[in-house]
């Protein structure tokens, strides 16, 4: 196993070692909020997940703008694992989940038997505190035990089994990254890392880190992230005056405000391509036709125009590097607008 390289400009800023309690705790906080919207969409029947019920304590029916966008970013993630999968058929390939809340898309692939240890490893990180819950949640689970086959169990703050690892990290602390080789992560396998909501409530610096360290550890590799973007007009700055109400400020959006911006970032930060769309043109051009037309008869939308300048301020980010020139043309993201 090649040894891990650190960042060139790696260093951790005085005052930003560590995110205050507070915004941390907040920043917790939206993992709970996604689980429920999540499972409100799931519960309406926008796309199947028997598992996230066991991770929500009060279920709510959310407006339909909502469970639509959920179905969005699932259907998303879930097009681009299948073509990253799909490059390296037949090889050993890692999932890395940064800040993976209580996100249920390894059981998911579990239980449809996409993963097994011949194929898929699945790595899940984030900070202490919900890596805690999520144990806890698992093991008063049987069908999460079931489904996982859990073979060791350190002290309620690690996970590791042939298909599954799980454990603590903090993403402004590169010192935390230590976690990967207790999870035995392969520096030489196929990775892809996601990314939703995390990378963006962190300082711009850490984030830049983050990136670095992978697509200098990872030659075949990719990396999905999901933000928000555009601050500063009017829709903009009510969104994130809203967000920083919650205590949970996003930090580096303002270092990435536009699409350009955010290809550039990760261009320079060691990527070899960089996709983005927009979530109206991943709904409208990217997620499965068939998918949307079943999705579309399950409750009455009238929120055209809400939708579409919500989803104007979000992106999806799906930055690729592969020594392989035929790999990295034959992902179908962004042309798919045209």
């Amino acid at each position: 196993m090649a040894s891990p390289q650190l960042p060139s400009n790696f260093h951790i800023p005085l005052g930003i070692r560590h995110i205050k309690k507070s915004h941390k705790e907040s920043i917790i906080g939206t993992n709970d909020d996604a689980a429920s919207c999540k499972l409100s969409a799931v519960n309406v029947g926008y796309y199947s997940d028997p598992f996230v019920k066991y991770f929500v304590k009060s279920p709510i029916r959310r407006q339909p703008l909502i469970n639509r966008g959920f179905f969005s970013r699932v259907e998303c993630i879930e097009q681009l694992v299948e073509q990253f999968n799909g490059q390296y058929s037949g090889v050993k390939k890692q999932i890395v989940s940064l800040g993976c809340g209580f996100d249920t898309y390894y059981f998911r692939l579990k239980s449809r038997g996409t993963i097994d240890k011949e194929n898929i490893v699945y790595v899940e990180v984030d900070y202490d505190q919900v890596i805690t819950n999520k144990i806890k949640i698992i093991q008063n689970h049987k069908e999460l035990q079931d489904t996982e086959k859990l073979s060791s169990m350190t002290n309620h703050q690690i996970i590791k089994s042939d298909t599954y690892r799980l454990g603590p990290i903090d993403l402004t602390n590169m010192d935390t990254f230590k976690i990967f080789e207790q999870l035995e992560l392969d520096y030489n396998c196929p990775t892809l890392f996601i990314s939703e909501c995390v990378l963006v409530y962190i300082p711009t610096n850490c984030g830049n880190q983050v990136i670095e360290w992978a697509s200098k550890n990872f030659t075949e590799s990719g990396f999905i992230t999901y933000e928000q973007i555009k601050p500063y007009d009017e829709f903009g700055k009510m969104m994130i005056k809203n967000i920083e109400m919650k205590g949970c400020p996003l930090l580096s959006i303002e270092s990435f405000p536009e699409i350009e911006d955010q290809r550039k970032r990760y261009n320079n930060l060691g990527w070899n391509k960089t996709e983005i769309l927009d979530m109206r043109e991943v709904y409208n051009h990217f997620i499965n036709k068939d998918r949307i037309k079943e999705t579309n008869k399950l409750e009455i939308f009238d929120e055209f125009e809400e939708w579409d300048l919500i989803q104007s301020h979000y992106v999806y980010v799906f930055a690729i590097k592969s020594k392989n020139e035929q790999i990295l043309n034959s992902y179908h993201f962004e042309d798919t607008k045209n």
